[in-house]
């Protein structure tokens, strides 16, 4: 492998095809199999875990933390994947492209002033023809709407992947309940009041920067899925014996 530290464990990660979750191998053999000394290891271990992209467990090792963007900023994450991996067939329309003023927090990220809009899209994916998802994209300066076309289709990354540096990039998402607003319900039909999986995604650029970022609105029903998680000694202790990044602060 070539490139620095930080490169060469990137491009480990994606050869491995390793995702949120997983453990790397001990220090000693990754050091080997990478050609780096156990310090260059290290730096570049502190690198990506300031970049979010893996965390560390006292005495247990070092693990892959936000779904890192790697080789291609396409098909690796999506809702259309959602639905589709929930066995429903997945569809999509885009709703408006508009200037409007961004809500405060995504503002801030972006640099903008209060009164300066930004680029909007809306779009509204549907699970067996069914709406269940509602996304609004808020686009940092520099990239245009025109990237958003027939050939990225619902694809926001691929759209955005000229204007991003890939290699270190990574998608952060939070996520909380919220009651549908008259315009939200009715674009989902669904109720007024109905509870709604309410999400704000950044997708963080390889040099910092944030060049998209979404808010959206999900039927939570429509969206069961089944999933097997393994599980380690480790999560079995309880709170016994909290890890040092776990004790109340």
């Amino acid at each position: 492998m070539s490139g620095s530290a930080t490169e060469r464990v990137m491009q480990y990660i994606r050869q491995q095809k390793l995702v949120a979750g997983d453990r790397l191998p001990a220090e000693v053999d990754i050091s080997r199999i990478l050609g780096l000394s156990r310090n260059s290891l290290r730096e570049a271990y502190a690198d990506l875990m300031a970049k979010g992209l893996l965390k560390s467990k006292h005495g247990i090792g070092t693990f892959i933390a936000n779904p890192p963007i790697l080789n291609a900023l396409t098909g690796s994450a999506g809702f259309w994947n959602l639905i589709e991996k929930a066995g429903m067939k997945a569809s999509f329309r885009e709703i408006l492209r508009d200037q409007v003023s961004a809500p405060k927090e995504i503002a801030v990220i972006f640099g903008l002033a209060a009164e300066n809009p930004t680029e909007r899209l809306r779009w509204l994916f549907l699970a067996n023809d069914q709406p269940c998802i509602l996304v609004d994209h808020y686009l940092a300066r520099g990239i245009p709407t025109s990237a958003f076309n027939e050939t990225t289709e619902h694809d926001a990354l691929a759209a955005i992947a000229p204007f991003t540096v890939i290699d270190g990039s990574s998608l952060s998402t939070r996520t909380s309940a919220i009651n549908a607003t008259d315009e939200i319900a009715e674009l989902l039909q669904v109720n007024e009041g109905d509870a709604l999986l309410w999400s704000t995604a950044l997708v963080h650029s390889g040099d910092g920067s944030v060049p998209l970022a979404s808010r959206s609105w999900m039927v939570p029903h429509l969206l069961n899925s089944h999933q097997v998680m393994a599980l380690a000694p480790a999560d079995f202790q309880g709170n016994a014996s909290p890890l040092p990044e776990d004790e109340p602060k």
